[in-house]
């Protein structure tokens, strides 16, 4: 395991790209508004009591997405002096929460999980390339994780719990460096292909 700010060090690094910070510390009133905004989002909403029906035939896979894709539609219409809004770009963060009233914005990432589980090993992703951090933030930047539990009864869902982490520079991470290939780079190889 490394730091969140050692791993964006080496992804710079690795992209090619000048030394910049990437993450910064929370600052503590700003973690205190962040936390007072959705705890009374949760309250007005009244999200933990409105279940919350899957689509037709989606599968177990797909039921994060809609939780996630449904928590954002609820909260985001009681946030008070916040916003949510879309990152621009392929790849992670796919979101991020805008302070309307600073005009300063952090990266969000959204996960959803069925059961919370200090002993759970999967993976979360929270970054890929520093390409679209860079394109829609002015670094350094807070990072925040939302993870959103829910039930499951009889294809039927429910918010239980909206965990927030602050993410800071120290914070531990995994590193899993991927290769990966697309068509057009098969196609433009050098080595050996045959299709039968």
């Amino acid at each position: 395991m490394t730091t969140l700010n050692d791993f964006y060090s080496e992804l710079l690094t690795r992209e090619g790209v000048p030394y910049q910070q990437l993450i910064s510390c929370w600052d503590v009133a700003l973690i205190t508004r962040v936390e007072q905004a959705f705890r009374t989002a949760v309250q007005n909403s009244g999200i933990n009591n409105q279940p919350f029906h899957f689509k037709s035939g989606s599968s177990n896979q797909s039921w994060g997405n809609q939780v996630e894709d449904h928590f954002v539609a609820i909260i985001s219409q009681h946030l008070k002096n916040f916003m949510i809004g879309e990152c621009v770009g392929k790849g992670y963060p796919d979101r991020c929460l805008r302070e309307t009233d600073a005009g300063s914005a952090c990266p969000l990432e959204i996960k959803a999980t069925s059961q919370w589980n200090p002993q759970d090993t999967n993976r979360r992703v929270l970054t890929s390339s520093s390409a679209k951090l860079r394109a829609n933030f002015a670094p350094p930047v807070q990072h925040l994780l939302a993870t959103v539990q829910y039930s499951v009864a009889n294809h039927t869902s429910n918010i239980t719990a909206i965990r927030l982490d602050f993410l800071e520079p120290t914070t531990l991470v995994n590193i899993r460096l991927e290769a990966s290939v697309t068509h057009q780079i098969l196609a433009q190889g050098t080595h050996t292909s045959v299709t039968i």
